[in-house]
């Protein structure tokens, strides 16, 4: 009995040893972001992102990061007709008019952070991104995508951490649903060369408290 209640009193300060290394700091975060869309002649279009995290330091090499952030992407299409679809197709005017597609979503993300070295660490983890605004002037955009982040950053002494994600998109924002022609091919959303999917370079600063 009295082994028994040793090693109890052992299980307990070590759970409560552990549980004491678990820290968990608050913070915001905002930066620079260039999106563009996959399978598209678009240039990049620069907008921002900001939000809010949590990083929840459970071992000294891996802090697990929930985070709502508020990004801007899209893309600046050229030749928008042929790149995309316009609900005026009769207006040549749309032909050769560059467009800048705006597209707004709120991300759900959950990060792991991996320690490298003192100071530096690598990111990688999901996100789940609900559109809540675009400029097209019709409905074809779906309003979820899932995208998966990865990335490096470095984090000074005082808090304040910079960092680099590369964000890729893996939902078609039309849903695979569209057609470039009036002569519409059943095969045509079996063609992976013409799914458009989110992409974007996010350069940042965050701070924890």
């Amino acid at each position: 009995m009295k082994k028994l209640i040793i090693a109890t009193l052992f299980l307990c300060f070590g759970i409560a040893k552990t549980n004491a290394q678990v820290t968990v700091k608050p913070g915001v975060k905002a930066g620079l972001n260039l999106s563009s869309l996959t399978n598209s002649e678009a240039d990049s279009r620069t907008d921002f992102y900001a939000g809010g995290f949590v990083d929840i330091k459970l071992a000294s090499f891996y802090t697990l990061s929930p985070e709502i952030i508020y990004s801007r992407q899209g893309a600046t299409v050229n030749n928008y007709f042929d790149e995309l679809y316009f609900p005026n197709p009769d207006d040549p005017a749309f032909r050769s008019r560059s467009f800048d597609l705006e597209l707004q979503y709120v991300s759900i993300g959950v990060m792991n952070k991996f320690r490298i070295v003192e100071g530096f660490h690598a990111m990688v983890g999901p996100s789940f991104d609900f559109k809540v605004g675009d400029n097209l002037d019709n409905d074809d955009l779906i309003d979820f995508d899932l995208a998966i982040l990865g990335g490096l950053g470095y984090t000074f002494p005082i808090g304040l951490t910079v960092e680099a994600r590369f964000k890729q998109g893996l939902a078609d924002i039309f849903g695979d649903n569209y057609s470039y022609n009036y002569d519409y091919d059943d095969n045509y959303n079996d063609n992976l060369d013409h799914i458009k999917l989110n992409q974007v370079l996010q350069f940042g600063v965050s701070y924890a408290f």
